[in-house]
């Protein structure tokens, strides 16, 4: 039996998904989250431009989701218990593409020291700590863990002491002005 996936991860991954891609196709979609109705996705994408992460129209002449320009502003007109789900969907959006890590382990730390170069090294809980400040440990863990499920590594090394992320930025592809059938059939 295939494991239901949570709403945040679902969302994050259609996130990524419409990210990836200046015109993301319905199929596309359908082929990534098997089992999910069009409704479903329509307020998925909805709840993503509420989160301030992306706006995106359904263009029929493109058959797909096309991204605006400019990203939406965050909707701070909902309901307490919705807008508590947009901000932690803000937040790990953000952390997909914002989060950034300059930790190395603790004996080359010792060995540059031991060469003059004495510096500090912004870790990924360092940049969490600046994108978000005020967060407890607590939430920036439970964040880390759901950006580990959507496969993207940030784990802390106990033996070297340092903070180990595996680079990644999400792409950003832009949608041309005017999509006509020369964009569509890629003679563009």
């Amino acid at each position: 039996m295939e494991e239901k996936m949570d709403r945040i991860e679902r969302q994050l991954r259609l996130y990524e998904l419409v990210c990836s891609y200046a015109v993301t196709d319905l199929r596309t979609i359908e082929e990534a989250f098997p089992g999910i109705g069009r409704r479903m996705i329509q307020r998925d994408l909805k709840d993503l431009k509420d989160a301030g992460l992306v706006s995106v129209n359904y263009v029929k002449k493109a058959q797909g989701y096309v991204k605006e320009k400019q990203r939406p502003e965050f909707n701070e007109e909902t309901e307490p218990r919705r807008k508590a789900h947009l901000k932690r969907l803000n937040r790990i959006g953000r952390l997909m593409s914002e989060l950034y890590n300059e930790d190395i382990p603790l004996w080359e730390k010792k060995d540059n020291e031991e060469d003059g170069d004495v510096r500090d090294y912004v870790t990924s809980k360092d940049s969490y700590n600046e994108l978000f400040p005020g967060l407890s440990e607590r939430t920036r863990q439970r964040d880390f863990e759901v950006l580990c499920r959507l496969g993207y590594q940030v784990t802390y090394d106990h033996r070297d002491r340092c903070f180990i992320q595996e680079e990644f930025n999400m792409g950003w592809m832009e949608a041309p002005e005017v999509i006509d059938d020369d964009y569509l059939n890629g003679t563009w």
